[in-house]
């Protein structure tokens, strides 16, 4: 099975974070405060802090990936009403190839850009529409036709793979859905459409699409506590789609931050047991499409979420071990769905397997060495 990370391409200056945040800002500043002021088990990339904007360092990322055996990335991808953000890798790879095997597809980042994780401003800075005219598709589809057909795009049955992040963004997603399939024909295309679930409820996209990633650790923070209960979290998230915009930021902001105690920790073991859960299993059944799993390497957002963090503890080699068995060993999982892994380098969310100044290459090996073929003990 091809082994893929999530690709996090946050790391250039861009105008609206200029705006926002300050003159340069990019998320490694993010990352150094943290690491300045002792407020997390310090993470940094081995290479030092990269710049996006640049031929060398993209290609550096690149070749470094493909050199220890990854097989490709799935990249977030920016697009708003007027057109992409944070492109700079996208624009390298309009212009260069990528290592020799080394492929990718776009994950759809589908949602608002706002403040509210560091300093509690519900502002929007970017805003995503929850309805999309033909017009506005047309667009879109026209800008990934260059990139789908390019032969490192990922396809599966020789169909080009395109996730959407938020299926739950939209007023009428099956609307929003039809609409890319129609556009994505019309141009001489045909997609193979997925999207990532991050709670229960998220199931019910599942006969919209033709596959579906299980986005960890989010869906393991939503089988805690309240968050679990589908009846309350299905009414709660009909009464954000009623609400204006930024009172709807304002309202999940507060929630979360009442709910929640000032910080959340998780061992690794603790992500297993759920992991490997009758209940979680129970969940995947309800998927009425192909299913792959994401995994995660731990997560710390303390440079985000400062004293409100959320962690998952760095698995030991055994537990990483445990955690790729169990996944590659499921029956219940598709073969010819890359397994994706969270994060390449999401370092502002602690979650990367990228070779740490701290913590060396340990989480990269883990990640690509072979695993057996019958695990499920």
């Amino acid at each position: 099975m091809k082994r893929y990370a999530i690709f996090f391409p946050q790391f250039h200056q861009v105008k609206v974070n200029d705006l926002a945040w300050g003159h340069g800002f990019t998320d490694w500043a993010l990352v150094a405060a943290a690491n300045a002021f002792n407020n997390w088990i310090r993470r940094a990339p081995a290479c030092g802090f990269y710049d996006l904007s640049k031929v060398d360092d993209i290609r550096d990322r690149l070749e470094t990936a493909a050199a220890a055996g990854l097989d490709g990335f799935g990249i977030y991808h920016y697009r708003f009403d007027d057109g992409p953000e944070l492109d700079a890798v996208e624009r390298y790879l309009r212009q260069f190839p990528t290592p020799a095997g080394f492929n990718y597809f776009f994950i759809w980042a589908n949602e608002d850009w706002s403040k509210r994780w560091v300093d509690n401003d519900t502002k929007i800075l970017k805003s995503m529409p929850t309805e999309l005219s033909r017009e506005q598709v047309a667009d879109h589809v026209a800008y990934l036709k260059p990139f789908m057909e390019s032969e490192a795009y990922t396809k599966l049955a020789n169909k080009p793979m395109f996730v959407i992040y938020r299926p739950d963004w939209f007023k009428d997603t099956a609307t929003v859905v039809n609409l890319y399939r129609q556009e994505f024909e019309r141009t001489g295309l045909n997609v193979s459409i997925g999207f990532f679930a991050k709670n229960t409820l998220d199931a019910e996209y599942s006969k919209l699409f033709d596959f579906c990633y299980i986005f960890e650790p989010r869906m393991f923070f939503n089988f805690q506590g309240l968050r679990k209960n589908v009846t309350l979290i299905g009414i709660y998230s009909r009464l954000l789609k009623l609400m204006p915009r930024e009172r709807g930021e304002w309202l999940s902001e507060h929630i979360n931050r009442f709910s929640r105690k000032r910080s959340n920790k998780f061992s690794f073991a603790d992500f297993l047991s759920y992991f490997k859960s009758n209940e979680r299993q129970q969940f995947i059944r309800s998927i009425d499409c192909p299913v792959q799993n994401i995994l995660t390497a731990g997560w710390n957002n303390t440079p985000r979420y400062r004293q409100y963090f959320t962690q998952v503890d760095v698995p030991s080699a055994e537990q990483f071990s445990s955690m790729l068995n169990w996944s590659l060993g499921d029956r219940q999982y598709s073969e010819d769905i890359p397994l994706l892994c969270n994060a390449w380098n999401e370092w502002s969310e602690g979650a990367a397997i990228e070779p740490c100044a701290y913590l060396g290459d340990v989480l990269l090996k883990n990640y690509l060495e072979s695993a057996e073929e019958n695990p499920l003990v």
